[in-house]
């Protein structure tokens, strides 16, 4: 109802402004006496006029409607916009001739002169509300494909986030049976040998788990508060291996210079997983991994020991760590084996407020 009624407030204003150029036009072209259409002209006059006007209209008005479908000149060349417009002229100056032609036949003939001025007139004033109308139902055309773009932005914009959260908990999930196939191997071995060593694993298993519970729904960490659970994951490391495994960690004072930077969590505990997974240790000779903070990187390098034999691999652990880094930032993390040093830095993130 809301639009209906616009729509005939629209035509409205269209018709009275066809009538105001009407007597615009006819005072410039001084078509008929001026001093009789002040003294003569009557409100049935103008009656007639606007009843006239009205019919009129309704022919460029419907061609109008009629050429924008044909054409849609937003969305074609140059020659379209002007055949549109010759046609357009073209059917308001034959409109004008049959309107003149039709007024000729009521009133009485007109001399030839007063008969082109009529016709150029209604030609005119017929055209310039045409123009009017195109230029109104274009702006609309525009203003609901500006909104319609807006909104597939919009939606673009908040599929997206889904898919980046359904992919970073995906990505997560992933670490689960990475985690728990290495430390309950560990915890099965150490049942056997000793149950207080056992059960001090198994203490600071859960806090290491219940870390990765907390952080399960975010996506960056503190390095500070990472690097504290990877404490308690060496402390496993050494109830297993004793002085098989040495982890060098930064100190408080380069970690205090990058506590406004994070990291995905669990990315440095994998990487110092993997490195003691896949190379051979002992108390003759250890495995060193160092954690150092350069710039706005950390970075976890261990020298290559090749085991006596293979260890079957998962697969998803430097997987999931690129994956992670894509989804999060634009700077992504570098892999360096140089066949003496195994070495990866991963770029800190500053987290956006």
């Amino acid at each position: 109802m809301k639009r209906k009624g616009l729509q005939l407030l629209l035509y409205a204003s269209l018709w009275m402004t066809a009538l105001a150029v009407s007597f615009i036009f006819m005072d410039v072209l001084n078509y008929g006496d001026t001093a009789d259409f002040e003294t003569d002209y009557t409100l049935s006059n103008l009656l007639i006029d606007g009843a006239i006007m009205a019919v009129f209209l309704c022919v460029p008005l419907i061609s109008n409607h009629l050429f924008i479908s044909l054409f849609q000149p937003l969305h074609h060349y140059r020659s379209k916009l002007f055949l549109y417009a010759v046609l357009l002229l073209a059917t308001n100056t034959i409109a004008a001739i049959l309107l003149t032609k039709g007024m000729v036949l009521i009133w009485g003939e007109l001399p030839r002169q007063e008969f082109i001025k009529t016709v150029y007139l209604f030609s005119l004033v017929a055209t310039f509300i045409s123009g009017i109308h195109a230029s109104i139902y274009f702006q609309e055309k525009y203003k609901k494909a500006t909104e319609e773009q807006h909104r597939l932005e919009i939606e673009n914009i908040r599929q997206r986030e889904i898919n980046l959260q359904t992919s970073l908990m995906a990505l997560k999930t992933q670490v689960d049976p990475h985690f728990l196939f290495n430390n309950f191997s560990i915890l099965s071995d150490l049942i056997d040998e000793s149950r207080e060593e056992a059960r001090a694993f198994l203490d600071n298993l859960s806090r290491v788990y219940r870390y990765k519970l907390i952080n399960m729904n975010v996506h960056l960490v503190s390095l500070e508060s990472e690097l504290r659970m990877l404490r308690s994951y060496v402390h496993l490391v050494k109830i297993r291996f004793g002085t098989a495994v040495h982890v060098a960690f930064p100190s408080q004072e380069e970690i205090a210079s990058v506590q406004t930077l994070s990291v995905p969590p669990l990315v440095v505990q994998v990487l110092v997983e993997n490195a003691i997974k896949h190379n051979a240790h002992s108390t003759a000779h250890p495995l060193r991994v160092n954690i150092c903070i350069e710039g706005q990187q950390v970075v976890v390098s261990n020298p290559i020991q090749p085991l006596s034999s293979s260890v079957e691999s998962m697969g998803i652990g430097l997987s999931n760590l690129r994956e992670r880094y894509q989804l999060l930032s634009d700077a992504q993390p570098t892999i360096c084996d140089d066949g003496h040093n195994f070495t990866v830095t991963l770029p800190l993130i500053k987290i956006e407020k």
